[in-house]
């Protein structure tokens, strides 16, 4: 009854018969349905190259890839209700304080006073999804969002600049979770995210609008800046450097460096026009210089000074991707130098446009200080960037031998695939020591005051990093209480302490105390602290990864213990100690 598949000269009645085997059930004996499928499957991919071909650029610096990159970058994210990056928990202690209405116990401890300054990205942007998610969730989304902007941005800009020689794109991606991240500089991080995006928008509306990315640059530098001031500042130089680098490349082929000095060659020029293109490109920067003047002229001033710290710059190269393994992160950043110091001898590249944005990033790293206005670490979140651009924006397309491009860019996936993996793990361990230190609020009393002392990770004990150094400002998110944890530079922070318990124990960095084998056993212990803690002016004391204190105090009572970590009820036995010259 069934005619065979083969049957030659009638493919309608092959196609019968597929149709009546397929009814019987019989798939696998239709060896036409099998050709279908097989056509179909080679449809599919062929439409996949012809897309990828239409986008005119590498697999991964597609629409797509981009999306899908994104993805998972921030999906360790998915595994923790609180992200485990150092600062994070400080910022949300901090929104509980801005989000404090009438009759909340932190409106007697806090005010909230919003100024003008260049710092205020991840405060506006809790506050925003704060009222309507809460602060828990505006903390996360906020933190998932600032990294999602850091990663599409510099992958953007590699699409943009480099869409066929991005063959370490992979490599630029390793230093999404690098020292700012993992430090958790959500301000600045946010900050970059944008000014990564905007100039790699600016670099797609360059041809297609000008006046609309003339438009979009003039809006998007002020927003970039109140976020983060050096973050901000980056979208500038990068538009500039951009500008200068592409005028660059347009001199006359096979111009030499020595040209520049010869007069005759640089009258041959066209400087109306390539003055006129500079300005085309550039103006709009303007915004930056204006956003700068408004708030040197209306922002308080901050007393600190600017500090230039040569011995963190070099050590900023050690640091930089500092996470979880000393053999996995110092091993990434040797790699990563190589291929940007061997890249050039095996065909690898920058035109100048591509080069110039890297290169002057990196000399912001070498010329800004290590500490401006009140701001630590200012400097080595900036070379995680240049890495990125570094990297990313070399050109593999002209590499000696095309299997060396397809070989930096498969090991930089799987290596990338492998620090993805170690920080999700990384991140689920510390979302259970984060559960394990926070159960300790269930015995604090909403509206308390909590002095806190937490164990200060150091270099010289453990590569890895505990991350609980603001861990103690989620008293103030679950149980309104005062904790001394709170960031409150004035002109700087919006946090102002109303309650100051003792000179010294009242805000950010009290809370910090160093073991003995930190720095020789000279910086502030446990033990140092509790002698001259104002504990009869506090409710209780925490205690997060010191140990037991040497010396007893018959003031606190044990009420909570996990491991090294301890919580203290305060018991008044006389009359308070302090001196007003304290408060």
């Amino acid at each position: 009854m069934f005619l065979k598949p083969s049957t030659p000269g009638y493919p309608q009645l092959q196609r019968t018969a597929c149709a009546e085997q397929a009814a019987w059930g019989r798939f696998r004996s239709c060896g036409g349905t099998y050709g279908l499928t097989q056509v179909r499957e080679k449809d599919w991919l062929q439409g996949l190259k012809a897309a990828w071909a239409r986008a005119g650029a590498l697999p991964w610096l597609s629409g797509p890839g981009i999306l899908i990159a994104v993805l998972l970058v921030c999906a360790p994210f998915a595994l923790v209700e609180v992200p485990p990056l150092i600062d994070v928990p400080g910022h949300m202690g901090a929104a509980a304080i801005e989000a404090a209405g009438p009759g909340n116990p932190l409106e007697q401890y806090f005010t909230w006073k919003w100024v003008f300054t260049l710092n205020i990205g991840g405060g506006v942007l809790m506050k925003v999804l704060g009222a309507q998610f809460g602060i828990l969730a505006a903390g996360w989304w906020s933190t998932v969002l600032a990294t999602g902007l850091f990663a599409g941005g510099c992958l953007w800009t590699i699409r943009m600049l480099n869409p066929k020689g991005g063959h370490a794109a992979a490599w630029s991606l390793m230093f999404v979770f690098s020292f700012p991240l993992l430090t958790g500089f959500l301000n600045y991080i946010l900050a970059t995210g944008l000014s990564l995006t905007a100039f790699g928008a600016s670099l797609w509306l360059e041809q297609r609008n000008p006046k609309a990315r003339a438009a979009m640059l003039v809006v998007a530098q002020p927003v970039a800046m109140l976020c983060h001031a050096i973050g901000g500042l980056l979208l500038a130089l990068l538009v500039g450097a951009h500008a200068f680098g592409r005028a660059m490349d347009e001199l006359p082929e096979g111009w030499r460096w020595r040209d520049l000095t010869n007069r005759q060659w640089l009258r041959t020029l066209d400087w109306k026009a390539i003055g006129l293109r500079l300005w085309q490109a550039c103006w709009p920067l303007l915004a930056t210089v204006i956003t700068i003047v408004l708030w040197k002229a209306f922002s308080p001033p901050v007393q600190s000074m600017n500090i230039w710290r040569w011995d963190q710059k070099a050590w900023s190269f050690v640091l930089t991707l500092r996470d979880q393994s000393k053999l996995l992160d110092a091993g990434t950043t040797i790699i990563a130098c190589l291929l940007v110091l061997v890249g050039p001898f095996l065909g690898a590249k920058w035109r100048f446009r591509q080069g110039m944005p890297a290169l002057m990033v990196f000399l912001l790293f070498l010329a800004i200080p290590s500490d401006i206005n009140g701001s630590a670490f200012v400097d080595i979140r900036i070379l995680p960037v240049a890495a990125m651009l570094g990297l990313g924006l070399q050109d593999w397309s002209g590499a000696r031998r095309p299997q060396w491009a397809r070989a930096v860019a498969y090991a930089g996936m799987a290596l990338l695939a492998v620090r993805l993996t170690v920080t999700a793990w990384s991140f689920n361990g510390y979302a259970e020591d984060y559960n394990k230190q926070l159960s300790a609020l269930t015995h604090v009393e909403p509206g308390s005051r909590v002095l806190a002392f937490v164990e200060h990770s150091c270099l010289d004990e453990s590569w890895r990093n505990t991350r609980r150094d603001h861990l103690a400002s989620l008293a103030s998110l679950y149980r309104q209480a005062w904790v001394n944890d709170n960031w409150a530079v004035p002109g700087l922070h919006m946090v102002v302490p109303r309650f100051r318990p003792g000179r010294n124990f009242t805000a950010d960095p009290s809370e910090f105390v160093w073991s003995r084998g930190c720095a020789g056993g000279w910086r502030r212990s446990v033990d140092t602290a509790l002698k001259y803690a104002p504990i009869e002016r506090v409710d209780y004391v925490w205690l997060i990864d010191t140990g037991l204190p040497r010396r007893a105090d018959p003031r606190l009572q044990l009420v909570w213990q996990e491991g090294r970590s301890l919580l203290f009820k305060v018991r008044r036995l006389g009359i308070p100690t302090w001196q007003p010259k304290d408060l």
